[in-house]
């Protein structure tokens, strides 16, 4: 087994994919290795690449992180879609796969066609078409369909030592929502009614050229990280005031909860962000497509030569954080508490990042 794939068969949830991949046959046109692109990407002509993925929604809703079917139709359309924004695609459409709860499939059907209604039209997407059937719960599956310009190709490798991380945006929505249903915490801004991601496609497609690699932030930020320091061979530190990174619905519950900001960056459930590494000598082009597009990304730090993560010189065991929840067989309660004393074992939120980067 070589380096490189034994760093990353350190974390479960690759482990197994690698299996799926060595079980079920894989077209030799596909671009890239397994754990490379967020969106699976095909030639489709001589300029375009086709770009596919699909996202379910269905463990969140037996959790009881979800209790709305609308809800489940949002996620799902902004997880897809999500994926399809990491490698800068144009979207071509959504194709879904619902399973109606057999009590009330109207209902939950109308419900769904709104989330899902809700996202697509904010994105200016159109479903193309699908499958319906019924179960004891409802379950819900979206595939994106997009396509890419071969020029603009980027997907999780290509960055380098001495680059740039960014976020497109604010941090930790996911795991607030998350955090509040499980240690019931009714706060307002914590209710899924306010959860309502979106799919960065502008920002996506706007970073073809500029950013040498990109994932989305589905399941949080370290897990992002993480994926991008094992893919391309280096570290990540991550020099922002660590509070400074989430959104206020973050902010407001750890201090209803007395948790610090990581936990809230370390969960797996994330808010569909795009993390991604960008030159220096590419910042002035990133500032002028942000004004362009009124848009503020999130300066997190910068890649360094070696392994890992380091947040404000706190060294993090990725795997171990992504492990976390298997090793707690997967119940929600014991995982959270167990990631608040993970991440609470020492460390402190610095602020260590360059003036420069005030420029965004």
């Amino acid at each position: 087994m070589s380096a490189a794939r034994a760093l990353l068969d350190e974390v479960a949830e690759n482990r197994l994919l690698s299996r799926w991949a060595a079980l079920l046959p894989r077209p030799s046109a596909q671009l890239g290795a397994i754990h490379e692109a967020d969106a699976e990407l095909l030639p489709l002509d001589d300029e375009r690449l086709l770009a596919l993925t699909l996202d379910t929604v269905s463990e969140e809703l037996e959790l009881g992180l979800f209790r709305s079917a609308e809800t489940a139709g949002r996620v799902a359309a902004t997880a897809a879609l999500s994926d399809l924004a990491a490698v800068g695609a144009d979207p071509l459409g959504l194709l879904l796969a619902v399973t109606l709860p057999a009590g009330s499939p109207e209902e939950a059907q109308a419900a769904v066609a709104r989330g899902v209604g809700e996202v697509c039209r904010a994105a200016g997407v159109a479903v193309l078409g699908g499958d319906t059937g019924s179960g004891a719960r409802l379950a819900l599956t979206a595939a994106a369909i997009g396509t890419v310009p071969r020029s603009g190709l980027r997907t999780r490798v290509g960055a380098s030592p001495g680059e740039l991380v960014f976020a497109s945006g604010p941090l930790g929505a996911g795991n607030a929502l998350a955090a509040a249903a499980l240690f019931g915490r009714p706060l307002p801004s914590c209710d899924e009614r306010a959860f309502r991601p979106l799919p960065r496609l502008r920002e996506g497609r706007a970073l073809r050229g500029l950013a040498t690699a990109c994932i989305d932030t589905s399941d949080g930020l370290c897990a992002a990280l993480d994926q991008l320091a094992r893919l391309n061979g280096l570290g990540v530190a991550v020099e922002h005031e660590l509070a400074a990174l989430l959104c206020p619905a973050a902010v407001e519950l750890g201090r209803e909860l007395g948790v610090g900001a990581l936990p809230f960056l370390a969960g797996q459930h994330g808010e569909f962000e795009l993390v991604f590494t960008l030159p220096r000598d590419r910042l002035a082009a990133l500032a002028l497509v942000a004004r362009e597009l009124d848009w503020r990304p999130l300066a997190l730090g910068r890649t360094v030569a070696g392994r890992g993560l380091t947040l404000n010189g706190r060294r993090l065991d990725g795997a171990a954080i992504r492990n976390l929840l298997a090793e707690c067989g997967g119940e929600p309660r014991a995982y959270a508490e167990a990631l608040c004393r993970l991440c609470c074992e020492g460390g402190r939120d610095g602020f260590l990042l360059d003036a420069q980067l005030q420029l965004l």
